[in-house]
């Protein structure tokens, strides 16, 4: 990351010197890279002064991203500025209409008390309005929060959990302890609304298996010597309802009685992270999974 910083922030110097050499607006590769270099400065605990020149240069040429990025700086008061929640939400009023970010940023100054007194009313018209020109999960999380807690106006559990649907990235965030939240109140998942959750729970439980099958290959090939089996172990991971503990079924052995027993033991440890919604009449999930260990 930091070679990575280092090289972006080189090629920022170059295309503001040839900029100014031949004083023509930022090109639109200009205007990205600022846009990637601002997010990362912002993103900096301590921002040098460097940086924010480079902010505030990036902003008054009138990168988007960099008028928010320097917002940010004003709000939290970081990089050797002082705390201006005016200046700040001046900076975010100014981009509001073109970036999304730029309301959801109001919306949490408003949400928060940023200078200003409390207002849920105006965070949740704020968030919606974010919304219309993004896809921020950010903004989808803090409106579903005041729709499922009645704040800002009246509870909505419908909307709150379209939008916890739509921000959810793996089993076990915090949209996804939104959506057991509202289900725990009897509101039943759409059929688009199950395929994206099964989705979700899909691509979680993969990527689950994936590393518990990577980690035992690593441990158990230390065990056992190359050439002490014929062919991976293959396995059936099958979970049912109300348990994160799976049944483990030898499929296909190695063709070595030592290795598959050590498999299925190691497998055996292994937890399902989250559980899928079932059809009509589907009482379990299974997936195979193929173990290489002590092949040639």
């Amino acid at each position: 990351m930091h070679h990575m910083k280092k090289a972006i922030v080189v090629l920022a110097i170059t295309g503001h010197i040839a900029g100014c050499q031949t004083s023509r607006p930022p090109s639109s590769f200009e205007q990205t890279l600022a846009k990637v270099q601002c997010i990362l400065f912002e993103g900096v605990k301590s921002p040098t002064a460097e940086d924010v020149q480079y902010i505030r240069k990036a902003s008054d040429d009138g990168n988007v991203r960099c008028k928010i990025a320097l917002g940010g700086l004003y709000e939290s008061g970081r990089g050797g500025l002082p705390q201006d929640f005016g200046r700040a939400k001046s900076l975010y009023e100014s981009v509001a209409a073109v970036d999304g970010v730029g309301n959801e940023r109001l919306a949490r100054m408003a949400e928060e008390g940023h200078g200003q007194a409390r207002n849920d009313v105006e965070a949740r018209r704020l968030y919606q309005l974010a919304l219309t020109n993004s896809d921020s999960d950010k903004s989808k999380l803090a409106l579903a929060r005041l729709m499922e807690e009645g704040r800002g106006g009246p509870q909505d559990l419908f909307g709150a959990m379209m939008y916890y649907v739509e921000a959810s990235q793996h089993s076990g965030d915090v949209a996804w302890k939104g959506i057991q939240r509202i289900r725990s109140q009897g509101l039943v998942l759409t059929a688009a609304q199950t395929q994206r959750y099964n989705d979700v729970w899909s691509d979680t439980s993969r990527k689950s298996l994936n590393r518990t099958t990577l980690d035992i290959e690593i441990a158990l090939n230390k065990q056992f010597k190359r050439g002490s089996a014929s062919k991976p172990v293959t396995l059936q991971v099958q979970g049912k309802p109300g348990s994160n503990v799976p049944k483990i079924a030898l499929i296909e052995s190695s063709g070595n009685a030592d290795v598959d027993q050590a498999v299925v033991k190691a497998f055996g440890k292994y937890r399902i992270p989250a559980e899928p919604t079932l059809q009509a009449g589907q009482d379990s999930w299974s997936s195979e999974r193929s173990i290489k260990v002590g092949l040639n």
